[in-house]
């Protein structure tokens, strides 16, 4: 009887064993849902990375409208010139100068340093330089004045997207 007893026992804990019945109620579990990630990997050359800059300066440029700069510059005759020809020469070079200066302002912007000293609780020395560089191209003196030792010139430079491309898709 012991022996019956026993192979029932054996019996019941065989089948809670195979039935997967292990006598606690399920968790309910939260699964997160799968995010799917998908990388695509393209080889792309320096060559068409400027390319691509390139393109998307142009297509800026050609939604430019077109514009026309117009400065004056100046310039004062030295006083130590051999004849009056000399100080009129010179005093147009320094206008001229002085007018593509302004124009490349205008276009590229300037760049300004500065330096300060202080002693004693007072400014010692104060240093301000500019600087501008750019590319001027195709502008054109449209006045020119000489009076009482100043020259002065008109110079305009007009842009247009053609132009704008030319001069900023380097």
């Amino acid at each position: 009887m012991r022996r019956v007893i026993f192979m029932v026992v054996i019996g019941l804990g065989a089948l809670l064993l195979f039935s997967g019945c292990n006598g606690v109620m399920p968790v309910q579990q939260t699964q997160k849902p799968k995010v799917i990630k998908q990388v695509i990997v393209q080889k792309v050359s320096k060559e068409q990375i400027a390319q691509v800059i390139r393109d998307e300066k142009l297509a800026q440029a050609n939604m430019m409208p077109e514009k026309q700069f117009v400065v004056y510059g100046e310039g004062i005759a030295p006083m130590n010139t051999i004849s009056p020809a000399q100080a009129l020469a010179l005093a147009k070079r320094a206008a001229v100068t002085d007018a593509y200066r302004q124009l490349g302002e205008k276009l590229y912007g300037i760049r300004v340093n500065a330096k300060e000293t202080v002693k004693d609780a007072a400014l010692k020395d104060s240093r301000i330089v500019t600087q501008v560089n750019g590319l001027v191209k195709n502008a054109t003196i449209t006045d020119t004045k000489f009076k009482d030792g100043l020259f002065t010139v008109r110079m305009e430079l007009d842009m247009n997207g053609n132009r704008w491309k030319e001069i900023f898709s380097y």
